[in-house]
Parts: structure tokens; C-alpha cells; sequence
């Protein structure tokens, strides 16, 4: 109780300023911590899903008759 700044103040019938603008402060960055986790959870959903679409693709999709193969290593590697 001796840190909370009312009692530190008897008679004081608010709070000082700098409180209230912690408190604003804490509320905004919780409503930002609130939305990153969010956005953190669903990006993790969509990179989890498209994994396991690029998993569920067979490595030796057929190639069209005719279709010319093209080196992408340009014959480098």
C-alpha cells in the first residue's frame, strides 16, 4: 500500500496524471500483444497448412509430352 500513489498522498481524490497515462499505456500494449499473438497463431496455421499441402504433392508430377526440360541450375551445379 505505501507505493500506490493515493495513499502515499492522503486526501488526494485522484491519482496523478503519470499514473493514468501508465495505465493508458499498459492497456494499448496489451491490445498490441493481444493482436500479435493472433497474428503470430494465424500465420503459424498457414504455414502448417501449406506444408502439409507441398507434402501431400507427389514429387514426380508427369510431365507433358513435349514439355522441354529446363536446367535451373544452368548447368552450374
Amino acid at each position: 500500500a505505501a507505493a500506490d500513489p493515493v495513499s502515499v498522498f492522503p486526501g488526494s481524490p485522484r491519482r496523478a496524471s503519470w499514473c493514468d497515462e501508465y495505465d493508458t499505456i499498459h492497456k494499448r500494449l496489451d491490445i498490441i500483444e493481444e493482436k500479435v499473438i493472433k497474428t503470430v497463431e494465424h500465420l503459424e496455421s498457414e504455414v502448417k497448412s501449406l506444408l502439409s499441402i507441398i507434402s501431400e504433392t507427389p514429387s514426380n508430377i508427369p510431365i507433358a509430352p513435349g514439355t522441354p526440360l529446363i536446367d535451373i541450375f544452368d548447368g552450374k551445379y
